[in-house]
């Protein structure tokens, strides 16, 4: 599931502290189900709760939060865009460990599609084995939106830059 790659690269990129003890950072599926288009391809879409588990986290939420909802609008736009599905899309649990750490848990309701399609190279040999590709296109973006490679900072109050990334 690339988008689980895509999460943690984000976040470690956010989070420098996170990038130096990664055994911090947890991020996993769970409820997984491969969901078939119903049609005579192989295609098919993943859909999952990803879990992101921040553990002995002593910087600001903010600094995880909002780079996952700017992720969020990227990699899962018909979830933030939906009023149905907004207000749950992204869930958090803290779980305080003394007056400066807490272990952090954020849930994200995810799909990735994958197209699974002949090998038309493979189809000219009749003795050749039936051979399929398979790819995971990006999600659609909104009609006019310019998609490029951005530096995003977060500061709070203009006084401690929290986080910075790549989208």
């Amino acid at each position: 599931m690339l988008k689980l790659n895509s999460l943690r690269t984000l976040l470690a990129q956010c989070l420098p502290e996170l990038a130096r003890d990664p055994e911090r950072l947890i991020v996993l599926a769970e409820g997984g189900q491969a969901v078939s288009t119903g049609t005579t391809s192989l295609s098919f879409e993943y859909r999952y709760t990803a879990r992101v588990i921040l553990l002995d986290y002593t910087s600001h939420a903010d600094a995880v939060l909002v780079p996952i909802l700017a992720w969020m609008q990227v990699n899962q736009p018909e979830q933030m865009d939906n009023p149905a599905t907004r207000e749950k899309a992204v869930r958090f649990r803290v779980e305080p460990l003394n007056t400066g750490a807490m272990d952090l848990g954020i849930e994200l309701d995810l799909t990735e599609r994958a197209i699974v399609t002949p090998d038309p190279d493979a189809a000219q040999d009749p003795d050749a084995p039936k051979r399929l590709r398979i790819t995971h296109p990006e999600e659609p973006t909104h009609l006019g939106m310019v998609t490029q490679p951005e530096r995003w900072e977060l500061w709070l109050r203009d006084e401690q830059l929290l986080a910075t990334w790549d989208l």
